[in-house]
C-alpha cells in the first residue's frame, strides 16, 4: 500500500517545473471570461505525506461512492493505508454548509496538518464561488492530465474553470435533465407514451402550455402538468444570457427568468400546477401511484434519489428497487429547452499536504470509464464520460424507473445545448430567495414588483456585499 502511495507522490515531484492547466480537454472551453489558453501554467503541489485526509461534504453520496469504488479504502479502520479518512458532514440548507467549510478554510494556513481541510464538495450553485479563487487547488497542479480529462463533457469543466481558464474541479455527473412523465396519463390523454411523439407534444413553450391545457381538460383538473411553482424554474435559469449578479455587483433579473414568472402566474391562474412548494410532501405527491401530476423537470439524480423512492416502490439494501405504485410508470424525454440541473464537484484544497491520495481520488471517481459505466449501473447517474455512456447505450442498459428507456439516451438530447458560462457565487440563495418570495405573488398575496423587490432584500440579507 505505502509503495503506491510514494510512487504517487514520487511521480508528483518529478513533474518538471510547471504543468499546463487542464480543462480543455479535446473541446473549447466557454466560461464567460475564461481565455482556455492551455499555456497557463501552474506550480504542482508536492505531496506532503498527510496522515489525516478531511473531506468535508454535506450528504452522503460521495460518501457511498468512494467506499464503493475506492478499493484502497478500508471501510472497517476508515483508512486508506496508514492515513486516516475524516469525512465531516454538515447539511447544505441555506448557506449553513458553505459556513462551515468557509471557516475550515479560511483556518487553513494555521491549522495543523491533521485538521487541514484535503477535498470539498461543491454543488453548481456555488462551485464557482470556490473555483474562482485559490481556495480549490488547480487540478493541473495535482498532477491530473488533459487525457485523464478527456471523456468528460465541456460545461462541466466550464462551471468549475476559473477565469484564467485554470480548472479547480472536477465532477463524476454530467446531470442534463428531461421533462419526466407518466406512461400511462401520456396514453388516456395523447393516445401515445412514446417519448418521440410526447417530446412532440411539448418541444417549445407554447407547446407545452397547449399541452397543459389539454391535460386538464382531458383530465377533467384532475390531473396538473407540472405539481409546484417551482418545477420549470431550473429550465428557463439553464437558458439565461447573464448572472444572477451584474459586474458591479448589483442583483438582475435575466429575460428567461421574467418569462418564468410570468409563465408560472399563468400555470397557476389557470390550473396547470397543484401550488405546491419544491420539496414538499405536496410536491412529491405526484410520484405515488394516484399522483395526480403529468409531470416533473429534473435529472438523472431526480429519477434515482427521490422519484424512485417516493413512487411506492420498495427500496431494497442494496439499492436497488422492487417495482411497485407508479415505479415503471413513467419515461421522459427533453422538454422545451435544454438543461442542466445539479452536480457535486469534488475540489482539492488549497494548502491540503496529501495531494497524491487527492489526485487518485479524484482519478477513481471521476475519470475512470469502468466506475463511470458502473455509477449508472449502481446509481442510475448520468456519468461525466462520454466513452462510457456510448457504452451503456450500446450494451442496451436500460432504467427500470423509466418502464425499459435507456436513461443515457432519453436524457442525452439536449446535452450538446448545454451552456454553463453564466454561473456566479450568488447562485444558491439567488434561486432559493426567488422562489420563496414569488410564492406570494403567484398566491396573490403581492405584485410581482412587489415580490421582485422582496427577492432583492431577501439575497442582500445573504450576500450583504450586493446591492439593488
Amino acid at each position: 500500500m505505502m509503495k503506491k502511495w510514494l510512487a504517487v507522490a514520487l511521480s508528483l515531484t518529478m513533474i518538471v517545473g510547471m504543468m499546463t492547466a487542464c480543462g480543455s480537454g479535446d473541446e473549447a472551453n466557454t466560461n464567460e471570461g475564461s481565455n482556455n489558453d492551455s499555456s497557463t501554467q501552474v506550480e504542482t503541489i508536492a505531496d506532503g505525506g498527510g496522515k489525516v485526509l478531511n473531506i468535508y461534504v454535506w450528504n452522503d453520496d460521495f460518501q457511498n461512492r468512494f467506499e464503493k469504488y475506492y478499493k484502497d479504502y478500508d471501510k472497517k479502520t476508515k483508512s486508506i493505508g496508514d492515513v486516516k479518512v475524516n469525512i465531516i458532514q454538515n447539511a447544505n440548507q441555506g448557506s449553513n454548509y458553505q459556513d462551515k467549510l468557509d471557516a475550515a478554510l479560511a483556518a487553513q494556513d494555521s491549522a495543523a496538518a491533521d485538521d487541514k481541510v484535503d477535498i470539498f464538495l461543491c454543488e453548481t450553485d456555488y462551485v464557482n464561488k470556490y473555483t474562482s479563487s485559490d481556495m480549490a487547488a488547480p487540478i493541473s497542479a495535482l498532477g491530473i492530465t488533459d487525457s485523464d480529462l478527456s471523456q468528460m463533457y465541456d460545461f462541466t469543466k466550464t462551471a468549475a474553470t476559473d477565469a484564467s481558464g485554470i480548472l479547480r474541479g472536477v465532477t463524476w455527473q454530467a446531470n442534463p435533465a428531461g421533462f419526466i412523465y407518466r406512461r400511462s396519463y401520456a396514453k388516456e390523454i395523447f393516445g401515445t407514451d412514446d417519448p418521440a411523439k410526447i417530446q412532440e407534444q411539448v418541444s417549445d413553450w407554447d407547446k407545452f402550455t397547449a399541452a397543459a391545457q389539454t391535460v386538464k381538460e382531458k383530465s377533467d383538473g384532475k390531473i396538473t402538468m407540472l405539481s409546484g411553482f417551482s418545477d420549470a424554474l431550473r429550465v428557463y435559469a439553464a437558458n439565461v444570457t447573464q448572472k444572477w449578479v451584474s459586474d458591479d455587483k448589483k442583483l438582475q433579473i435575466d429575460p428567461e427568468i421574467e418569462k418564468w414568472i410570468d409563465a408560472t402566474k399563468e400555470y397557476t391562474d389557470n390550473g396547470y400546477n397543484a401550488k405546491t412548494a419544491l420539496w414538499s410532501d405536496d410536491w412529491s405527491a405526484g410520484f405515488k401511484k394516484n399522483g395526480n401530476v403529468f409531470g416533473y423537470f429534473g435529472p438523472a439524480w431526480l429519477i434515482n434519489f427521490s422519484m424512485s423512492e417516493g413512487s411506492g416502490a420498495k427500496k431494497n439494501d442494496d439499492g436497488t428497487y422492487e417495482p411497485g405504485g407508479s415505479y415503471g410508470d413513467w419515461a421522459v424525454c427533453e422538454g422545451p429547452q435544454a438543461f442542466n440541473w445539479g452536480g457535486t464537484f469534488i475540489c482539492g484544497a488549497k494548502g491540503t499536504d496529501n495531494a497524491a491520495l487527492v489526485a487518485d481520488i479524484m482519478k477513481t471517481l471521476c475519470c475512470d470509464t469502468d466506475n463511470m459505466y458502473n455509477l449508472t449501473i449502481d446509481f442510475q447517474e448520468f456519468v461525466n464520460n462520454k466513452k462510457a455512456n456510448d457504452k451503456l447505450v450500446a450494451d442496451g442498459v436500460t432504467s427500470a424507473f423509466l418502464g425499459g428507456q435507456s436513461l443515457v439516451e432519453g436524457l442525452s438530447a439536449g446535452i450538446d445545448k448545454i451552456n454553463m458560462s453564466y454561473l456566479s457565487p450568488y447562485d444558491q440563495m439567488c434561486f432559493e430567495n426567488l422562489m420563496t418570495a414569488m410564492a406570494d405573488y403567484y398566491n396573490g398575496k403581492s405584485t410581482k414588483e412587489e415580490a421582485i423587490e422582496n427577492w432583492k432584500d431577501m439575497t442582500i440579507k445573504s450576500y450583504p456585499a450586493l446591492s439593488k
